[in-house]
Parts: structure tokens; sequence; C-alpha cells
């Protein structure tokens, strides 16, 4: 594990509180360009740097990949909010308090 995914992690942790991991995605843009490259989702994650499987653990690997072919158009805005409805459930339906 390299240090810098650690250092993410805490930093955001500090800012946040402990309980923010459960409330964060990694949003990937330009996923057009791994099927450019032959690669699916996965392969890519497979292959990822320390840094980046660091910073997935911490947000118990909640991620959504985003095209950036054309404008942000309504199917991807749909998997979008999709995703983070899945979050939010997963959370049963707790918000994120910094008090």
């Amino acid at each position: 594990m390299r240090r810098g995914g650690q250092e993410i992690s805490l930093q955001i942790q500090e800012l946040l509180g402990d309980s923010c991991k459960n409330y964060m995605a990694v949003l990937f843009t330009h996923a057009e360009e791994l099927e450019e490259a032959g690669l699916s989702e996965e392969e890519y994650l497979r292959e990822a740097s320390d840094t980046l499987l660091t910073l997935l653990d911490s947000v118990q690997h909640r991620y959504i990949f985003l095209s950036g072919r054309g404008n942000l158009c309504n199917e991807q805005r749909i998997k979008i909010l999709e995703r983070i409805m899945e979050f939010i459930k997963e959370n049963h339906f707790q918000v994120l308090s910094l008090a």
C-alpha cells in the first residue's frame, strides 16, 4: 500500500470525520477511454495503482464510471442517480452529520 493513498484517506477523514467513508464514492470520468483501450471497468480496477485501491478501500469500493462523450445525457444522469440511491440505501437512509 502506498503512503499517498493512506494520506488522502486520513485527510478526508480528518476533515469530515470517520463515518464520511459511508457517504462517499469515486467518480471516474472519461470511461470511453477504457473502451477505446479495450479494457473493462473491472480490468482497469484490477490494474489500478495502490494509491487508487487504497482510496477505493476507504470508500467501501463505491465508484461510478462516467463516459465523457458528448454532453451529460439523461442516460448518464440516471446511471449516476441510480448508483447514488444504492449508496443511500446501503446507509439505511442516514445522512452524514458533522455536528
